[in-house]
């Protein structure tokens, strides 16, 4: 019987970090570059794979989180016609400059410091080939192109390209993990690599979060539902073991 209560046991503690994934999904819905976080279970063919060697029909040991990753589909490309605001179409991601190194992010919703550096939102400088990127004294316009590179149209009407951004793209799955900020920080040297033809950058854009509201809140209740019922079936266990420990002596 205690088998039984610790596999309802296993299978609410699973549902207790899925449903932590899915409010955290929920709370960043309109958080620009976001990316949902998906828990998985052990599947019944992994679990087999896993109890090898055990004699078979032989009760399990319950539910595990077999692992958690990162969704890294794109999000809706939005136009809002902020000339600081800019997006990548493609896999890549922007590289920010921070105390602990480089990180990577999708949410172009920048700004300009006094000093003419442009940040992201939480104050990290945004970095191109040849460092954060700056603009020039007297300039009164930015434009990217698509290729990333940056055109400042300066107060005389001249144009002057320099700069670009140091795009980077993920070299497989697992290539990153958050780090907070909106911010994400490669699992290896080589986990990132330059971003090709592939990426392009769209200025006056931003990139939304790719969380579906509808989904999320659908599997939020989904996960409710098994929760409860594994609590029903640790009740259940309880009243059963009760019984034995109370009746079993009388009768014998």
């Amino acid at each position: 019987m205690l088998r039984g209560a610790y596999a309802a046991a296993s299978g609410m503690v699973h549902h207790d970090q899925w449903q932590a994934a899915k409010a955290n999904n929920l709370a960043n819905a309109s958080t620009p570059g976001f990316k949902r976080e998906v828990v998985c279970g052990l599947s019944f063919s992994q679990a087999l794979a896993g109890a090898r060697g055990e004699v078979i029909g032989r009760a399990g040991t319950g539910l595990a989180t077999a692992e958690s990753y990162i969704d890294l589909s794109p999000g809706p490309i939005v136009e809002t016609g902020l000339e600081l605001d800019f997006a990548i179409e493609g896999p890549g991601f922007f590289s920010v400059e921070t105390t602990a190194g480089v990180r990577y992010t999708r949410a172009g919703n920048f700004k300009m410091d006094a000093e003419g550096y442009l940040l992201t939102a939480g104050g990290r400088r945004v970095l191109g080939y040849d460092g954060p990127v700056r603009l020039p004294q007297g300039t009164v316009r930015i434009e990217a192109l698509e290729d990333g590179s940056i055109k400042f149209i300066e107060a005389d009407g001249d144009e002057t390209t320099t700069g670009r951004f140091l795009i980077q793209s993920p070299a497989g799955p697992g290539a990153l993990v958050k780090v907070g900020e909106g911010l994400f920080e490669a699992t290896g040297p080589d986990a990132m690599v330059e971003a090709g033809a592939e990426c392009r950058v769209i200025q006056y854009s931003l990139e939304q979060s790719n969380v579906n509201v509808v989904t999320e809140m659908v599997e939020m209740l989904a996960g409710y539902r098994v929760f409860e019922a594994a609590q029903r079936a640790i009740l259940a266990q309880d009243a059963c073991l009760e019984k034995a420990v109370n009746e079993v002596g009388r009768v014998m």
